[in-house]
């Protein structure tokens, strides 16, 4: 019997990658390396052949409400967006009319059942408004196919009518409060938010803005108590939600919309940031071998992601003292080394106002250092970068994950030698 349902999953794996789509993919914001950037892919569902360039279109307008929105604002150089061109035979979203609470739409969502390639669905988990991709295996081909390192994936649902959901693909229709939605929805999807609003009580649960611990010295989020209408509230409505507790009380775009995300929710958004995305991309020298009769040795950071405005310091030490802050680079006098080992390192740390992490440089830094010994005959430089940052990855294709654990991340780098 096992044997039989291994080879009838083998067999829709196949049917499934013969029938996949190749896809024209837009680059609508790059600036840089994808491996170095993060990457969110929009994907389009119930847009035909003849619909593409709206597609386009609504894709555009996304990246560039997302973009307003503080922390996304601030951390814009850290992100490329792409579009992926999804087909679907016809134009629309589904709408089974099952759910309860359907006569709660104003306007009534009319029933459809239209042919579209991720099969976006209204009443999903027997709530209306929430529309979510139903062809997972769909979403998954289109991204493993056309863009497999994806970070963070959001659906555009061809529908007039409002919806969203967030999960693993955050998703939202068209209706006028979409970019709004959007936000809302990518709250969930990227930074592991939870609602500000009571959703029900299959979604509490522990999470950056969600606890049952009342303390406001314990709390989570303990270093906002008190600023900026943060607080510890409780959820409305009686029954499992009064054990459960909030930063804010109508403060938040995870409650309501047209808020700004509360302080608590901002800093979560960033520390996923940090979570994905080393700030420090590049540094030179990298080269595997370097002969050198020069005196001087110099040694540069190359490329940074700076926040806006930038946040980042920047401190070089030799040998564990401090020779240099906030410069890109720094030039050692081989005749002021005496001989043995020597480690040059350079640390780039985060000092934004919006984070309020305990111990937040030990957590989430960059540093590049370099062994260097020096000899009679010849100094050799070997580099290595350390990062403390979250790297796990998603199924088989690539997806990297954000707030599970920190992993320590060690690369060894080329030798370089000067010699005098």
């Amino acid at each position: 019997m096992k044997k039989f349902f291994y080879l009838m999953l083998v067999q829709l794996i196949m049917m499934n990658t013969v029938y996949t789509q190749a896809l024209q993919v837009d680059s609508l914001y790059y600036l840089g390396d994808i491996n170095k950037f993060i990457n969110i892919v929009i994907l389009g569902d119930g847009y035909t052949s003849s619909q593409q360039d709206r597609f386009r279109a609504d894709a555009d307008d996304l990246t560039a409400y997302l973009f307003t929105q503080s922390p996304w604002a601030e951390y814009e150089n850290y992100f490329n967006v792409f579009a992926i061109r999804v087909i679907s035979a016809d134009s629309g979203a589904t709408h089974p009319n099952t759910a309860s609470d359907c006569n709660t739409a104003n306007p009534p969502v009319p029933v459809s059942d239209p042919d579209t390639y991720l099969k976006c669905s209204f009443d999903s988990y027997g709530i209306h408004r929430l529309v979510v991709p139903q062809n997972i295996a769909n979403v998954v081909s289109v991204l493993a196919d056309n863009f497999p390192a994806y970070d963070q994936v959001f659906i555009l649902s061809n529908t007039p009518y409002y919806g969203g959901s967030g999960g693993d693909y955050a998703t939202s229709t068209l209706e006028q409060n979409s970019p709004e939605i959007s936000v809302h929805q990518i709250g969930h999807s990227f930074a592991g938010l939870a609602d500000e609003y009571w959703a029900g009580d299959q979604y509490a649960a522990e999470k950056p803005n969600m606890t049952q611990e009342s303390d406001p010295l314990l709390v989570k989020w303990k270093n906002w108590v008190g600023y900026q209408g943060v607080g510890v509230h409780q959820y409305c409505c009686g029954g499992n939600s009064a054990l459960w507790y909030k930063p804010g009380d109508n403060i938040c775009k995870m409650e309501a919309l047209g808020f700004p995300y509360c302080s608590v929710c901002k800093q979560q958004i960033i520390e996923s940031i940090h979570a994905l995305a080393d700030p420090l991309v590049s540094y030179e020298p990298t080269m595997a071998s370097i002969i050198s009769p020069e005196r001087y040795l110099d040694f540069s950071i190359t490329e940074l992601l700076e926040p806006i405005p930038n946040t980042l310091k920047i401190t070089w030490n030799l040998d564990a003292g401090i020779i240099a802050k906030n410069i890109d680079s720094v030039r050692l006098d081989q005749d002021l080394l005496t001989d043995g080992p020597h480690t040059l390192a350079v640390t780039v740390t985060d000092t934004t106002s919006l984070l309020r992490v305990d111990n937040h440089a030990t957590l989430h830094f960059s540093t590049v250092s370099w062994i260097i010994t020096k000899s009679a005959v010849q100094t050799a430089i070997t580099s290595t970068e350390n990062k403390v940052a979250c790297s796990l990855y998603h199924s088989l294709y690539g997806k990297k994950r954000s707030n599970i654990r920190y992993a320590d991340r060690h690369r060894r780098k080329d030798t370089a030698l000067y010699r005098k």
